[in-house]
């Protein structure tokens, strides 16, 4: 009886919050997954040329599934079991409030009740491009080959010319469809060729559908970002131009690495006429790299391709998931102020050995090791940068300043404030204070967590960095 009531209680709640959502007018997705037995399903945003996690929703007893989002800018989505697989990944189109409403069958979806115009068109060309789908994406349930294939493409891209425009009331989706469906449609063609095939065609059975691909033209402006396999996509088609149309060539020297370097900043540079397209293609071949060394030469080689703020900020945060905070890396930079207002930053003390004192006027250890550092700053203070970095909030900037006078501290004492976690706590990992970090000529780290101005081992380490 009381698990009853629990239930009823349950299903109470349930509602009230549902109904409260949808009050508040936000996206509500309501579908039916009848393929195969999956747990779980997902909602995918589609930015910057991929996919990306929105919302999961347990597929219940009954294969039903709900998402309810309080949605901010509309766009392109796709619901999944995962973000990576492009098979059983139907997309849509979602403004703030929308409702959507579906059912996945076996061999696809069909829209179920009611449904916006944006998405019934949406489902009208997934009907339409379906048969090309299931050779090209569902490789493993037909036995196709180019044979079958070529003569359907051209059967569809003639079909294609007389469709109509989107003509719904949202200019804004009408634009992006159409860009959509040609990159759709590339998609589909470029991953028949790309799958396991039992015959594969050579450079005179391809149309002139594959070899009129002109990249300049794909990436003249961002469309690409907004289909889920966008950047993929625009390596792809310059793999299958290059090694299939033009010039096959040993596949020794088709790495995927050097293939890339050749479209980004080499002899291929000029096939991406988009800025924006070329920064996101180098952030792609960022997320190869493993160590914190080799990202210094990824920056050396491709930083210049970082354009937007989004791009820089990604970069960035790349660079700090394999930084260690370990000899020999690279120093994170950080800039802050004086106690006038004047900017410092560590990469201006370049050529100088430099030790960094990480401390708060509130931390009763910090305060301990002044009288050490003092001496050790008088030791050393014509040929050793001392700098202090006080991560007091901001709005004790004047208690910290009257600290420095109170104290006579010495060295270049500079407040990180509200930078603080950003700009120094991340990048080297500071998890408790006093913290101490040596940094040589070269800009390196010595070490990442310094011994103490109060320990017997900072003088030997001084005065190695200092002969080096």
């Amino acid at each position: 009886m009381m698990s009853m009531k629990r239930f009823i209680v349950l299903f109470f709640w349930m509602s009230v919050c549902v109904a409260g959502l949808t009050a508040q007018e936000v996206t509500l997705i309501s579908g039916v997954w009848e393929r195969g037995n999956p747990d779980i399903a997902g909602l995918y945003k589609v930015a910057d040329g991929a996919l990306h996690d929105v919302a999961f929703s347990k597929i219940d007893g009954n294969h039903r599934f709900v998402f309810a989002l309080n949605q901010e800018e509309e766009g392109f989505y796709a619901i999944a079991l995962n973000s990576t697989s492009t098979q059983h990944r139907y997309l849509f189109y979602l403004k703030p409030g929308d409702r959507l409403n579906l059912r996945i069958t076996e061999e696809s979806y069909e829209l179920t009740g009611d449904n916006t115009p944006e998405n019934l068109a949406m489902a009208q060309w997934h009907d339409f491009v379906l048969p090309l789908e299931r050779k090209s994406v569902y490789f493993q349930r037909q036995n196709s080959t180019y044979v079958d294939f070529f003569p359907l493409l051209d059967e569809k891209l003639e079909a294609m010319k007389s469709l109509p425009e989107a003509n719904t009331p949202n200019s804004a989706f009408n634009a992006a469809f159409e860009e959509y469906k040609r990159n759709d449609f590339l998609f589909i063609a470029i991953n028949f060729i790309q799958t396991p095939r039992s015959a594969h065609p050579a450079g005179e059975d391809f149309g002139d559908y594959y070899r009129n691909i002109d990249l300049p033209s794909l990436t003249r402006h961002c469309a690409l970002l907004d289909y889920p396999d966008g950047l993929s996509l625009i390596m792809s088609c310059y793999l299958s131009k290059k090694r299939i149309i033009n010039a096959p060539a040993d596949r020794g020297e088709m790495r995927y690495a050097s293939l890339m370097e050749e479209l980004l900043v080499g002899s291929d540079a000029a096939q991406i006429a988009n800025d924006t397209i070329r920064g996101e293609l180098a952030l792609m071949l960022a997320r190869g790299v493993k160590t914190a060394q080799h990202f210094e030469t990824f920056l050396e080689k491709y930083g210049h391709c970082i354009v937007t703020g989004s791009q820089q900020e990604r970069l960035k945060e790349t660079g700090l998931s394999l930084h260690r905070n370990e000899a020999g890396e690279k120093a994170p930079d950080f800039t802050f102020p004086d106690v006038n207002g004047k900017e410092f930053s560590l990469s201006s003390f370049k050529g100088k050995v430099v030790y960094l004192d990480i401390w708060a006027t509130w931390c009763g250890w910090c305060r301990g090791e002044i009288p050490h550092l003092k001496k050790l700053e008088e030791e050393y203070k014509e040929r050793i940068v001392f700098i202090g970095i006080s991560i007091d909030d901001a709005k004790d900037i004047e208690k910290w300043k009257k600290f420095l006078t109170a104290e006579q501290l010495g060295g270049l004492q500079l407040f990180a404030g509200d930078r603080a976690t950003e700009s120094l706590k991340k990048p080297y990992r500071i998890e408790g204070i006093p913290r101490f970090i040596l940094v040589g000529k070269d800009g390196r780290l010595v070490s990442g967590d310094a011994p103490r101005p109060s320990s017997d081992e900072i003088r030997p380490m001084l005065d190695s960095a200092l002969k080096k």
